[in-house]
């Protein structure tokens, strides 16, 4: 084995930017990638959008077959073992390593006291939106469970499809855990007006069926049912990080990685929905799920990886950045965005943006189908700048 060569587990977009980013930097080393699922790596945000609603049938990334890397699919991680530089999977095989870069993403967060059986869904894999697909109808009612990101998007894709949907979440409004109560009024505006019922401050209690087993609704702690043919889970996710339980990764709710992609582990980094990062602008580690934010740090990883070890280390300062497309609104935000932050709303030529400022300082800014505003506060975040000048720079 070459003191080069390196192993990637996982195999979603996080593994296919460490190689391409890689490869593209003249890595000449071998490269495996093992992936608990059957397919190579594939684009996960059209599963809630084009893909859910039939537009496309495939989203794997174009290029795969040019990284020159040795494909292990349908392999689950189970241990790994530092002082053999290996991974065990589940298909009873060791894959060693002398780098190895940790990309195990996450599952669906699931609720265990509704149980499980037909009818009951989730969104995470390819088989999953098939699944799902298959149920949305215009003569079907469909129940979804949690309006985080995950949930409107589903909710959205339905309604364009025909179906009728009934949104339903513990808090006040949609997305108000990520963006609180002021952005989730409009996105709870945004819902009703394409017909979505809102359930807002409601908690499911159990799944309700019919003498034959077949689904018909839910039912509400509060004692109120409501009828519906499917219900989509939609609670966010859970990293897939339990197999590293005592293999001396330090682990706090993901894997901890230095602003660089640096576990405590020498030679060992690690990436994407698993990974804490430490962000300057944060001042602590957060995992952070966004899809920028995943190649950002595989970018920075393989500079890392690729570069002479007497470089200084290439670190992540870039703010982070996010989207979500709900019917002919794109939602976009910049920064940490914290619920308790003050908040500022402006009015930009009839669209609205809203910035997230702490002790005066903006921290982070979201828009609704704004795209040049929001982008134009990046700078301002990464610098730590008065809110003030935010809102003079947006009203210019």
């Amino acid at each position: 084995m070459s003191d080069k060569d390196l192993l990637i587990v996982g195999a979603g977009l996080g593994a296919f930017r460490v190689a391409e980013q890689l490869r593209r930097r003249g890595y000449c080393a071998k490269i495996t990638i093992l992936g608990a699922e059957p397919h190579r790596p594939y684009d996960r945000p059209p599963l809630s959008k084009g893909m859910l609603r039939g537009e496309i049938q495939s989203s794997e990334f174009p290029g795969t077959d040019e990284l020159d890397v040795d494909w292990v699919l349908g392999s689950r991680a189970v241990s790994l073992d530092i002082g053999g530089n290996c991974v065990v999977a589940d298909d009873g095989k060791s894959y060693g390593y002398s780098m190895l870069v940790l990309a195990p993403g996450g599952r669906a967060r699931t609720l265990p006291h509704l149980g499980a059986g037909p009818g009951l869904h989730v969104l995470r894999t390819i088989e999953d939106a098939i699944a799902l697909r298959a149920s949305i109808q215009p003569d079907r009612r469909l129940i979804i469970i949690g309006a985080g990101f995950i949930g409107c998007e589903i909710a959205a894709s339905a309604r364009q499809m025909g179906a009728s949907v009934d949104l339903v979440e513990a808090l006040p409004a949609p997305l108000a855990r990520v963006l609180g109560t002021q952005a989730g009024s409009k996105v709870s505006a945004l819902h009703k007006h394409h017909g979505v019922r809102l359930h807002m401050g409601e908690m499911v209690a159990e799944i309700l069926r019919n003498h034959e087993g077949v689904l018909s609704g839910v039912g509400f702690k509060n004692g109120t049912k409501i009828e519906g043919s499917d219900v989509v889970i939609g609670v966010g996710m859970v990293p897939e990080i339990e197999w590293l339980a005592g293999s001396g990764i330090a682990l706090q709710d993901g894997i901890v990685c230095d602003s660089g992609g640096r576990t405590n582990v020498p030679n060992v980094f690690a990436l994407g929905d698993a990974a804490q990062w430490w962000h300057e602008l944060a001042s602590e580690n957060r995992r952070v799920e966004h899809w920028t934010t995943t190649t950002d740090q595989a970018a920075a990883i393989a500079a890392n990886i690729a570069q002479d070890p007497a470089d200084p280390p290439v670190r992540l300062t870039a703010a982070p950045y996010f989207w979500s497309d709900q019917y002919d609104t794109k939602i976009q935000g910049i920064g940490f965005i914290d619920p308790s932050d003050e908040i500022d709303e402006l009015t930009i030529r009839g669209r609205s943006v809203l910035l997230y400022s702490r002790e005066g300082v903006v921290r982070g800014v979201v828009g609704f189908s704004i795209p040049g505003a929001v982008m134009r506060t990046k700078s301002l975040i990464e610098r730590r700048a008065p809110v003030r000048e935010a809102i003079e720079l947006l009203a210019a």
